[in-house]
């Protein structure tokens, strides 16, 4: 946001794309509101735009670009009568966001923000956003998109080393994108793992900084799962929901109690943060994993530095830069200038080495190699039975993710898990403001109490809480499946609800 309001004051304009009417949208020049999950059908009518008046970087695209043409062609059907239709944004409105964006290029920056991987086809939104970026040239370039470049450091990641895919890593066969690019396994098809309806069992769990009792979809089936491991350790700072399911607990050193190096990669800068307290018994991350792998007998080949200062030397090693120059540099230090149009001397980092408007690698996969956009599951096949759209995730700028609620002074700011709903939504069901309500998806029912915003806050039949309460816990509503095809994360943006006040058991009434 600081760098938003510096941009602002030296003339900039700023676009805002959010179904909600946040504090950030009221100070934009431009406001558009889509239905939830439709981003991706405004993102390619604006690249439609550019590519119909001809006002793209053709010079950049002939040079620097993959399957552009098969890209052109499936943008045709985006005109702004299509994208009004799709997504609920006056067409007008399209063509001042196209024309602005035209007049601005190609000093253009897109920030995708938060969520939108967490809709049904929300990678292949992501990669219309960046088709976009690169239509307007606005790539490693000042005042554009940053390329940015490492400091040329060792990897303390052993994927490139060895090798698991022999033991079939959880989701692997499934997404194989997420384990390709991530090395990452899936997390809620783990969860039926450690029901016993995977391909092998998996009785055993180590967890660090982790919430998932709270923060993982479908929370109910999260608690089964992790009541039935063998054996489920938790390293944490606090005594956490999921902490509370252990059988052992580790109190885990905080950022005060240890000294870590830090990236700021936008900026090319290093920095080193100070330990500055010690407490016997607790366990910095290094030397937790370092005892355990020394106890199971292969410490020494995969963990053989005493600390983690040690670690961080090693790290360090190859860029010249020590610990004992960043310790007197707190601010931190430039590890090389940023430079600009890179991709004139290197390629992208792409299997073809250029941007790629459409994938060969995710064709191969059976996935669509163009960006297609699919209609939210809630459009394309409503059910009578859930009337309303529940979004979660949007934030508490006191919390973050389950974080900081159990700090008394934040409490007393936020102090309950709260179900925003529209006026008119409310007048009609005969809701009152701060009343107990129960949203019941198809999966399970949370009760949260009612918040009447202003009508300009939310559209109507779409409903907004914010996950990270123990109380209210939104992921009880929130399923662990449909998963995005590429990335295989879950639906959390846009899941159909009812809403039911809660009355005397004998006097329930269901609103619709």
């Amino acid at each position: 946001m600081t760098e938003i309001k510096e941009a602002r004051k030296r003339g900039s304009e700023l676009i805002v794309i959010d179904p909600r009417l946040t504090k950030v949208a009221r100070k934009a020049d431009i406001v558009a509101r889509p239905l939830p999950g439709t981003d991706g059908a405004l993102a390619w009518g604006l690249n439609r735009y550019l590519i119909e008046t001809k006002n793209f970087d053709r010079k950049f695209i002939e040079k620097y670009a993959f399957g552009f043409e098969a890209f052109a062609r499936y943008a045709e059907q985006f005109t702004p009568d299509f994208v009004e239709q799709q997504t609920g944004v006056n067409r007008d409105t399209v063509v001042e966001i196209a024309e602005l964006i035209i007049k601005r290029r190609p000093r253009v920056i897109i920030y995708p923000g938060l969520g939108l991987e967490h809709h049904e086809n929300g990678v292949n939104t992501v990669r219309t956003i960046a088709c976009l970026e690169s239509l307007c040239g606005a790539l490693d370039i000042k005042g554009g998109v940053n390329w940015t470049e490492g400091m040329g450091e060792r990897k303390l990641s052993l994927c490139d080393e060895v090798s698991l895919l022999d033991q079939k890593p959880i989701g692997a066969d499934k997404f194989p994108v997420l384990y390709d690019f991530r090395w990452e396994c899936h997390t809620m098809m783990a969860m039926d793992y450690m029901l016993g309806k995977g391909e092998y069992p998996l009785k055993g769990l180590i967890i660090s900084a982790a919430n998932p009792a709270i923060t993982n979809p479908n929370s109910k089936k999260v608690a089964k799962a992790l009541s039935n491991l063998d054996l489920f350790v938790v390293n944490d700072l606090f005594l956490t929901e999921t902490a509370k399911m252990a059988h052992y607990v580790f109190p885990a050193a905080s950022f005060l109690e240890r000294s870590e190096l830090h990236y700021h990669p936008k900026f090319h800068l290093v920095t080193l943060s100070r330990k500055i307290a010690e407490i016997t018994g607790v366990y910095d991350e290094y030397s937790l994993w370092r005892d355990l792998a020394d106890r199971l007998g292969f410490g020494e080949r995969y963990f053989p530095w005493k600390n983690e200062e040690e670690v961080n030397r090693w790290i360090l090693e190859p860029t010249g830069i020590t610990l004992e120059k960043l310790r007197n540099h707190p601010e931190g230090i430039v590890y090389k200038p940023i430079k600009y149009k890179k991709y004139e001397t290197q390629p992208f980092p792409t299997p073809s080495g250029k941007i790629e408007f459409s994938s060969p690698y995710l064709k191969k996969l059976g996935l669509p190699e163009i960006p297609e956009y699919i209609p939210p599951r809630y459009i394309s096949h409503p059910k009578r039975e859930y009337p309303f759209v529940l979004t979660t995730g949007a934030r508490k700028s006191l919390y973050c993710h389950s974080r900081y609620l159990n700090i008394p002074k934040f409490r007393k700011v936020f102090p309950v898990a709260e179900v925003e709903i529209h006026p008119a939504d409310a007048a009609r069901l005969g809701i009152e403001d701060k009343e107990r309500l129960r949203v019941i998806s198809k999966i399970g029912s949370v009760e949260v109490r009612a918040k009447i915003v202003h009508e300009t806050q939310i559209m109507p039949g779409f409903l907004e809480i914010c996950h990270g309460w123990q109380d209210g816990n939104v992921n009880r509503v929130t399923d662990d499946c449909p998963n995005d095809p590429i990335s295989g994360f879950p639906l959390l943006k846009a899941v159909p609800v009812r809403v039911e006040k809660i009355r005397k058991q004998a006097d329930h009434q269901n609103l619709s």
